[in-house]
């Protein structure tokens, strides 16, 4: 069993997002024994080797929103979408998968749709705890570094119709690096979707880092790399508390992998749905 503690409000860790931790206490049920530990939130390795941790941290308490809202979003886009409007039977590929949250809800949203699920995520211990808590959710599961064409290509050819990555990117030291997204866009095929967030707080931050090339495209003023993206819709939405109880703002966005690269950013006046 264990019991967790966030730390006051007005504490200076509560503050930044990538310094924001929990204490959790261990309590043992052979010998009544308990210890205490500080885990930060972005400690994936830690706490995904505690069965329902990540639940209880990011879920239970801080109510996250990021899977439901996304692949919501995702099933939206893929229902109305003319490639997939005879129902097609859809493979999917989540990027940064952790533990199998996305993926359980990429099965729920989309159930009957889906031929096959592949999970994907640096962490051999995302991939531990998936096998541990959703082992019937993916049909296979690769670690892999995506900023490594080699481990790139254990993905296999670009057959699939949907790449999904949540709640993942950023240019922290504990995000998934834009150029890994790159490096999945390559195995998803021409007119496939392509769902992510992205934390609001950067959107309007451009700068020459590839990181802000990427948000100058998603601001509609840049294409470089992601020429081949068009969007479709896009959502604003709670991703989920912080430890001071204010909401953290993502925006959802679909894109749809053009069939051509034309070299320059067209906008195609993608939905806006929400506040």
């Amino acid at each position: 069993m264990t019991t967790i503690h966030f730390p006051d409000r007005d504490s200076p860790i509560a503050i930044v997002q990538d310094a924001e931790c929990v204490d959790v206490t261990f309590h043992s049920s052979t010998t009544e024994s308990k210890h205490t530990e500080r885990i930060l939130f972005h400690d994936y390795p830690k706490v995904y080797s505690h069965a329902g941790l990540y639940e209880n941290i990011f879920h239970k308490h801080l109510q996250c929103q990021s899977p439901l809202e996304l692949v919501s979003l995702l099933a939206e886009c893929a229902g109305s979408h003319p490639a997939f409007a005879l129902e097609k039977p859809l493979h999917v590929l989540d990027v940064g998968a952790g533990n199998g949250i996305v993926g359980a809800e990429v099965r729920a949203q989309l159930v009957g749709r889906v031929i096959r699920l592949v999970g994907t995520d640096i962490l051999p211990e995302a991939h531990e705890a998936a096998i541990r808590d959703r082992p019937n959710v993916y049909d296979q599961y690769l670690v892999a570094d995506l900023l490594d064409q080699r481990q790139v290509e254990l993905l296999g050819k670009k057959d699939f119709d949907v790449m999904i990555t949540c709640a993942a990117l950023g240019p922290g030291w504990n995000d998934m690096p834009i150029k890994a997204l790159l490096g999945a866009l390559a195995v998803v095929q021409e007119g496939g979707l392509v769902a992510i967030t992205v934390n609001v707080c950067w959107l309007g931050r451009a700068d020459e880092t590839p990181w802000g090339q990427f948000i100058a495209m998603l601001d509609g003023k840049g294409v470089n790399a992601w020429g081949d993206l068009k969007e479709v819709q896009r959502k604003r939405y709670k991703h989920r508390l912080d430890v001071r109880g204010k909401w953290i703002w993502y925006m959802a966005i679909i894109f749809e992998k053009s069939k051509t690269h034309n070299g320059a950013y067209n906008h195609h006046g993608p939905r806006m749905v929400g506040h």
